[in-house]
């Protein structure tokens, strides 16, 4: 079988071992999309990465993302990993790249000392979908209607992976979190109502320009992701949107034992941010096309 390269990252870590894990094959243009669902749902993580030759002249490479069950036209840990990994592999120490996925175009930057990177995206523009009642989604959370902002209401956003953004009236709130994995399907829906997006973003303030976050999804191994780039993209537009925020730091996976934290500067665009760690670098046989 041909062997492909792997590379191992923590995504969105101050340090390493903590963050979102990501795995990343390269030169995988003769993989089929059957035996990368495969993997991905072998892997067991959020997501993991498949670099391929661009078929866009504008693009650096092109970037396929799977979860266990589906590949996604957007991701935000898969992609920040993802550049760092294209970077280590070209020895590049300082880059910027254009990655080419289902959603369109996107711009990254890495610097890179060895082991250890800082990476930025430029997400897509956002789109704001509707305004929802969080009362269901709150109850199959374990909260009560108490425990919702008094004035951010929750809505869906999207800079290509929709999310539903839930903001809490105060951050004690996301550690009483206890889901009820039926209510919360039926809370978040099947993916035929297009005014409810299936991730679930929980966020509160901890203090100005600092939010605490937890992202649900029922087809995430867990239910609960370390650290959702996507999510926090459109949830800085929100702030921005709503209260002239130009930068927001997030702080997620501390419940799961992955603290991670996600910088997002909405001063040009959308732009996210965060610290990298390569944590291994292999191979890996795989089936050809």
């Amino acid at each position: 079988m041909p062997r492909y390269p792997l590379t191992l990252l923590d995504v969105f870590a101050v340090r390493p071992l903590e963050g979102n894990l990501l795995a990343v094959i390269h030169d995988a243009g003769d993989v089929s999309t059957e035996t990368m669902q495969t993997l991905a749902r072998r892997f067991n993580l959020a997501e993991t990465s498949f670099i391929q030759p661009a078929t866009d002249p504008g693009a650096t490479y092109r970037h396929r993302i799977f979860t266990v069950s589906d590949e996604l036209p957007f991701a935000g840990h898969p992609s920040i990993g993802t550049a760092v990994a294209w970077a280590h592999a070209h020895g590049a120490a300082s880059a910027h790249y254009v990655q080419q996925t289902k959603s369109g175009l996107q711009e990254l930057w890495v610097e890179r000392d060895d082991r250890h990177a800082q990476a930025k995206l430029r997400q897509n523009p956002v789109e704001f979908g509707n305004e929802i009642d969080s009362a269901p989604i709150l109850v199959a959370l374990g909260l009560s209607a108490d425990d919702t902002h008094p004035s951010l209401p929750a809505q869906v956003a999207s800079t290509g992976l929709p999310t539903t953004i839930v903001p809490l009236a105060e951050a004690g709130a996301l550690k009483r979190i206890a889901v009820d994995w039926p209510a919360f399907r039926a809370a978040m829906g099947d993916g035929s109502d297009a005014t409810i997006a299936h991730n679930c973003y929980v966020v509160a303030e901890i203090a100005p320009g600092h939010w605490a976050a937890r992202m649900f999804a029922a087809d995430i191994p867990g239910g609960e992701d370390a650290a959702t780039g996507s999510a926090a993209g459109p949830f800085g537009a929100y702030l921005h949107a709503r209260l002239g925020l130009q930068a927001v730091s997030i702080d997620q996976g501390v419940e799961m034992g992955s603290p991670s934290r996600l910088e997002v500067d909405l001063t040009h665009g959308i732009v996210l941010s965060g610290s990298v760690w390569l944590i291994s670098t292999g191979e890996i046989d795989l089936p050809g096309e």
